[in-house]
């Protein structure tokens, strides 16, 4: 019989980072829909397929950097849409109120917070 030290313990490797971990989430529980994980994973040059021989678990500092990284793309795109729907009211080059950026400050070089910033 083998030793119980040298098992490896396949259910507790994050499928992100590799590591062995005491607590994870399995891709397909209720826990990981209700986190919505296999949508944020789409974010990731991965595929998770159910049937596949290679870990179905997330550690949570995964998770945590995951769901980081999906709220930065969501407001970069929803940035993107608003900036996009800014174009499409500027005929004159004036800001009318409908704008979805109506009231906010256009860049300014002379603004020092921003160039502090970079």
């Amino acid at each position: 019989m083998g030793s119980y030290a040298k098992a490896t313990m396949t259910g507790f490797i994050c499928r992100l980072c590799s590591e062995y971990k005491k607590s994870v989430i399995h891709f397909y529980s209720a826990k990981a829909q209700e986190l919505e994980l296999l949508k944020k994973l789409t974010l990731l040059p991965i595929t998770i397929d159910k049937y596949d021989n290679l870990p179905k678990t997330i550690c949570q500092d995964c998770i945590e950097k995951l769901n980081l990284q999906y709220r930065l793309v969501d407001r970069i795109r929803k940035s993107f849409e608003i900036q996009q729907r800014h174009r499409l009211f500027h005929s004159n080059g004036r800001c009318p109120l409908e704008c979805p950026l109506y009231g906010t400050n256009s860049y300014d070089s002379s603004d020092t917070s921003l160039q502090q910033s970079e």
